[in-house]
């Protein structure tokens, strides 16, 4: 493992950064889930090692400063398989890990790649770790795009359940990853502005707000439930603002 991860981040080193990622928070659901210890380390080493079939991957097409052609995209979407080859072909690796890098653009619907599985035809691992990379690239700077807000990320996984991703392991996800983390100021539908000051791990979209503005006019600060007061039912964040 070291020795890969070695050769990964020499290689591309936000690469390297976007696995550890990776592996966090694919542990992370993995632990929310259920999965043995024994299945956890293998989820690990698979989400570690998700992208190392990159190191094979022209550095020019991996750091592209715009959208690949089609050529480009053929030669990026080789790289799951060789990564599998790599682990396969190494006995220190569990098939199952080798598997769950094989898989980790597979997609639920099919539309994935290398080989447009379906459902639970892509491994428990890939179904995981498709999650956690996803979100961590959407949220990350890149040459081609500036990186999403945490809330503009999980509402597109979330809107993505049951046809990009598994929309269980969605569920899981939505609990260990808040879009509106405690502290962030929060502009409502309703035209007021307000903090964030508690979240609900089954109810990731709508926490608790402290509100001190109404428009551009600051007011007495007081509470709002966006969960569980039915007089907001109709509010919603709409999005992040400077205080």
């Amino acid at each position: 493992l070291l020795v890969n991860i070695i050769d990964l981040k020499s290689y591309d080193d936000y690469t390297y950064s976007h696995s550890v990622n990776v592996t966090i928070l694919s542990l992370s659901i993995g632990a929310v889930i259920g999965l043995s210890k024994n299945i956890l380390f293998k989820l690990g080493m698979a989400a570690l090692l998700h992208d190392i079939g990159k190191v094979f991957i022209p550095k020019e097409i991996l750091n592209k400063n715009g959208r690949l052609n089609e050529s480009e995209f053929e030669i990026v979407k080789t790289h799951p398989y060789k990564g599998y080859q790599i682990l396969k072909e190494n006995n220190s690796f569990s098939y199952y890990s080798s598997i769950g890098v094989l898989h980790h653009h597979e997609k639920y619907n099919g539309t994935g790649y290398p080989f447009e599985l379906v459902g639970s035809e892509i491994s428990l691992l890939g179904r995981i770790i498709t999650v956690a990379d996803v979100y961590d690239a959407l949220t990350s700077d890149r040459p081609y795009r500036k990186a999403m807000f945490p809330s503009e990320a999980i509402e597109y996984i979330m809107g993505g359940g049951g046809t990009l991703f598994d929309s269980e392991i969605v569920k899981f996800f939505t609990k260990i990853v808040v879009p509106y983390p405690v502290g962030t100021s929060v502009l409502l539908s309703n035209n007021t502005t307000g903090i964030v000051v508690k979240n609900y791990s089954d109810c990731c979209m709508r926490p608790i707000i402290k509100v001190v503005k109404h428009g551009d006019t600051l007011v007495t600060p007081y509470y709002i439930d966006l969960k569980n007061d039915p007089n907001t039912r109709g509010i919603v964040i709409s999005g992040i603002v400077d205080m």
